[in-house]
């Protein structure tokens, strides 16, 4: 009982200083009182529509709103503290997108059912024509074209191989499943899925971009998973999913270590650390929050997340799970 609680104090002391040290902490007020009011009216324009458009039941349609919406604000702000970083513009309609895309495709793959679904992905990642069977299908087709659309990439754009790459990895987390799955092919299954999913989405901003900065934003996806992980840690376990947070894998100090080396190569690499770092920092303290919250009972009604985008941030998004509300095309 000791040691625990001296584990946790350590922890604790561990995420403090990463938060007071960060940098960026200006940028991220900003980011929540101006930058941030793009990503709703640019939801409203780009993905919205098409949301309402595939779902025509309006309580479900409520909540698939609400979910990729709470995506778009925690992908928009990793979108946005990379533009900024890296000097490329922002462009708020791709990021919400790119997100509720990511959000839906993450969803079918691990709650779908459909025979043939895994194939018709390949598919569609290879360029190849997509047939949609059901509505959410059709939903994230549209998300699809819309982004192929509005920034067409060239055959031999790198993010191409790396989007089948990161379909097998989406494929083999199943396997997370099942509860004697090893910690090595856990965190492998981790790394595959948060580090190419965060190139991926980054190359909506930068499109044809080096094996450098790839490698080097494979890792900050890695670190965002690991703490994804355990911000989802309640509804993983009643899910049945073995995660790093589930196994132990890292403390909180440990993921404070790996943030400040992160920081250290964002400014080799582009001369400033901000405003990633407070991002990175601000998913470390919530993450602390996280394993001291009650977990979401499932007899309770549903409730839309607060609006404004810190509670956005610090929500968790949700799945969206194919039903009977979401069911097959006429």
């Amino acid at each position: 009982m000791g040691e625990a609680r001296s584990d946790t104090r350590r922890d604790a002391v561990a995420v403090l200083r990463c938060a007071v040290t960060a940098r960026g902490w200006g940028s991220l007020v900003r980011f929540l009182c101006v930058d941030s009011r793009q990503l709703g009216p640019a939801y409203d324009r780009a993905v919205l529509p098409l949301v309402h458009r595939t779902v025509p039941d309006a309580e479900e349609r409520s909540r698939i709103h609400a979910t990729l919406l709470s995506t778009g604000v925690k992908v928009g702000f990793a979108l946005w503290g990379y533009a900024s970083m890296a000097r490329v513009p922002f462009d708020a309609e791709l990021a919400v997108l790119g997100s509720s895309f990511t959000r839906l495709y993450d969803d079918l793959v691990d709650h779908g059912d459909r025979e043939g679904l895994d194939r018709d992905l390949a598919s569609l990642f290879a360029g190849q024509p997509f047939a949609p069977h059901s509505r959410l299908e059709e939903l994230l087709l549209l998300l699809h074209d819309a982004i192929a659309v509005r920034l067409p990439h060239p055959p031999d754009d790198p993010v191409h191989p790396l989007l089948r790459e990161l379909h097998t990895f989406q494929l083999r987390s199943r396997a997370q499943r099942d509860p004697r799955l090893p910690l090595p092919e856990v965190l492998e299954i981790t790394r595959g899925k948060g580090g190419l999913g965060m190139v991926a989405l980054l190359s909506l901003l930068r499109p044809g971009m080096s094996a450098a900065e790839r490698a080097l934003l494979t890792e900050l996806g890695y670190v965002f998973q690991l703490l994804d992980d355990l911000h989802d840690l309640p509804l993983d376990r009643a899910d049945g999913l073995t995660t790093s947070a589930g196994l132990h894998a890292f403390s909180l100090s440990d993921l404070a270590t790996r943030i400040r080396h992160l920081r250290a190569r964002f400014r080799a690499h582009y001369g400033t650390a901000a405003p990633l770092t407070a991002h990175l920092a601000l998913t470390l303290v919530g993450a602390l929050l996280a394993l001291h919250r009650r977990p979401a009972r499932p007899d309770r009604p549903y409730r839309r997340p607060r609006a404004g985008a810190l509670p956005l941030l610090l929500s968790r998004a949700g799945n969206i799970r194919p039903g009977t509300r979401t069911g097959p095309l006429p």
